[in-house]
């Protein structure tokens, strides 16, 4: 036991050098982004979405949006961690999820300072959450509502998350918690929102949003992705993702069948985004930031399967391709 106890510290203590460096070159991409006034203004364009544009009125200041950004993305790197901890998806005690998911947001100059896609983020995050939560409960209605009411509140900001919404309910399927009350509460969940959307709409007698949402989903751009050398992250990221795949899938005994239930659905979910960036390409940053979300953790659970020297070279290789990569996209930009 004490010997246990021992190298459980250890282990844990050996994340904060890496933390530290981690969190400088994130916070180096964020006062890079604020210098040159990556993203600024938020509200540029003639398609954004009215929740979306009320929120922006309050963001006039690019100190205030970055502050705001920064806060909100440490929170969603939190909670993928605490999800981590509590569902014991990784063996050893380790901060991996929070660092790679706030490394691969901080990289990614078309998601900063802050974003329709950071909400959409937020409730996906908490989606999941109540989804997890529904393990082996068919009668878990309530927590099935509310991941539903997250998905319909995400789709507000962007509406082709509701095509992942047919995912919840695979993993409602997956984890046995799937009835007819249980598909029946996670659908009002849904519709609640749009319920409380159409009325907002006849008391201003304009229905221009619901117009809106209707042709953002049906604006489709297929295959129509255009892939710039300083995007080249993203093919590095599936490439960790699918070396995440394999491994798991090679070692899936080695887990419980609620982590091997739970990482399948993490899987799904990495996924699906990739196909929504062939329907939607102009929206790749979108839907590659919700990929974000699970691959921080399936990529976690790699790096801490292999051996402790490989696994420092290449996530130092990977931070140092990320922000390499970055701040040509910001030289892109100024």
């Amino acid at each position: 036991m004490y010997n246990f106890s021992t190298n459980k510290r250890g282990k844990e203590l050996s994340d904060w050098p890496t933390m530290a460096i981690t969190l400088f070159a994130c916070l180096l991409c964020w006062v890079i982004g604020y210098v040159y006034s990556v993203g600024f203004p938020l509200a540029d364009g003639n398609t954004i979405l009215p929740v979306w544009e009320r929120l922006c009125n309050t963001l006039s200041s690019i100190t205030i949006a970055y502050i705001v950004g920064l806060l909100l993305f440490m929170l969603i790197a939190y909670i993928i961690q605490r999800i981590s901890d509590i569902e014991m998806f990784i063996h050893h005690r380790t901060r991996l999820p929070f660092m790679i998911f706030i490394l691969l947001i901080s990289t990614n100059a078309g998601l900063l300072p802050v974003g329709g896609t950071t909400i959409v983020l937020l409730c996906s995050i908490f989606m999941i959450y109540e989804l997890f939560n529904s393990y082996q409960q068919p009668e878990a209605t309530g927590a099935l509502f509310n991941a539903g009411v997250f998905v319909g509140v995400a789709s507000l900001f962007t509406p082709q998350i509701l095509l992942i919404a047919p995912l919840l309910w695979v993993g409602m399927y997956q984890f046995r918690s799937f009835s007819p009350k249980s598909f029946i509460a996670s659908l009002i969940g849904i519709l609640i929102i749009y319920w409380f959307v159409l009325a907002w709409c006849i008391w201003q007698h304009d229905f221009s949003m619901f117009a809106l949402l209707y042709s953002s989903i049906t604006d489709f751009d297929f295959f129509d992705i255009n892939l710039k050398y300083h995007q080249i992250g993203i093919v590095c990221t599936i490439l960790l993702f699918v070396l995440a795949f394999v491994y798991i899938r090679v070692n899936a005994f080695n887990n419980s069948v609620r982590v091997r239930q739970m990482l399948s659905f993490l899987f799904n979910i990495s996924i699906w985004p990739l196909f929504l960036i062939l329907l939607y390409g102009k929206s790749s940053d979108t839907f590659l930031a919700m990929s974000y979300l699970p691959s921080s953790v399936l990529i976690a659970y790699l790096f801490e399967s292999i051996e402790r020297r490989l696994r420092f070279i290449l996530y130092y290789s990977m931070l140092a391709l990320w922000v390499g990569f970055y701040m040509l996209r910001v030289w892109n930009f100024s």
